[in-house]
């Protein structure tokens, strides 16, 4: 497993909620890859609870988002935008567990139209949750653009 790096340190406009390490308010989600899979590990807390003890399933959706967009940063080489996020709650998250492991992979892509799959595990191992996200991938051009300049792991040349 290796880390990925974070292609949009520095930027002064970077404020992610999830993945900026500066934002005080945000998750601040590092990503490893990991064959096919990209994968972030978070702990959640109470101040992210829905229910008690029950992380809010608007939370799962935004970490499964920004697990699919690292999918597309890291394993196309580009960016893009979610058209579309499918999740399946099977199981509560606990806010009290130690851990928690949301993985993604490319499932297809067509033209533009990246298809990645999702789960969230709790720290047993449990799939608690399944998500599907469509994106729409961006080209070269948009993605330099857009201030995306590639997407390396550590040791990467």
């Amino acid at each position: 497993m290796k880390k990925i790096l974070n292609p949009y340190l520095g930027k002064p406009e970077y404020n992610c909620v999830c993945c900026a390490p500066g934002n005080p308010v945000g998750l601040h989600l590092e990503f490893w890859e990991d064959g096919d899979d990209v994968l972030t590990v978070w702990t959640p807390g109470v101040n992210y609870q829905g229910w008690v003890n029950t992380l809010h399933g608007g939370i799962i959706g935004m970490l499964m988002d920004e697990v699919a967009g690292w999918v597309i940063n890291r394993k196309l080489q580009t960016t893009g935008v979610t058209m579309q996020l499918n999740v399946k709650y099977k199981k509560p998250v606990l806010t009290s567990d130690t851990q928690i492991t949301v993985r993604g992979h490319l499932a297809s892509q067509r033209r533009n139209i990246a298809t990645i799959h999702l789960t969230l595990e709790n720290s047993a191992g449990e799939i608690c949750d399944e998500g599907e996200a469509v994106y729409f991938t961006f080209g070269p051009d948009k993605a330099r653009e857009m201030g995306f300049n590639g997407c390396k792991v550590e040791g990467e040349g």
